[in-house]
């Protein structure tokens, strides 16, 4: 590897490592029992629509029993699950605000509904074989580790879980 090519991984990573240190010294505080690590793996949409993998890792936070806090170079998106009844019964309206999407635990490629697309969430979940569904929300660029924290907390309320 050439050093240029070090310098430059070292220059993108560095603010995500810093992200990492900050959201397991406010899970902590909180006193959560938390994990962390780099996972490559990861799944985004294309501007096509159509899911594509990132090889590279990303560091992943994981406050046990609740959720996982994946810090990429364009966001960070906090990761939990709700049982089928969950998410049949979930006011999603309390969530508008924060974009988010469900997907299956077992066919995680598929989509069940976002928050565009409240109304229609209750048919695509009923129609599914799936028991349990993985959301994911999107923060705000301007989120810090505090408020971060603080929105999973408020998964934890409402019975999220991972």
């Amino acid at each position: 590897m050439s050093e240029n090519t070090r310098d430059l991984l070292n220059r993108l990573y560095a603010s995500l490592y810093r992200k990492m240190l900050a959201f397991v010294a406010a899970a902590t505080q909180k006193e959560s029992k938390v994990a962390s690590g780099f996972y490559n793996g990861h799944y985004h949409k294309s501007p096509a629509g159509q899911y594509e993998i990132d090889e590279y890792p990303i560091p992943v936070v994981s406050l046990m029993g609740l959720c996982d806090i994946e810090i990429d170079f364009d966001g960070t998106t906090i990761t939990a699950k709700l049982s089928k009844d969950q998410v049949l019964s979930f006011d999603w309206t309390v969530l508008r605000d924060c974009p988010f999407e469900i997907y299956g635990v077992e066919e995680y490629l598929t989509d069940y509904g976002n928050a565009q697309t409240v109304d229609q969430i209750g048919n695509n979940i009923r129609n599914s074989d799936e028991t349990e569904f993985f959301v994911t929300f999107s923060m705000p660029e301007s989120a810090d580790a505090d408020a971060v924290i603080r929105f999973c907390e408020q998964l934890q309320a409402y019975g999220f879980y991972y």
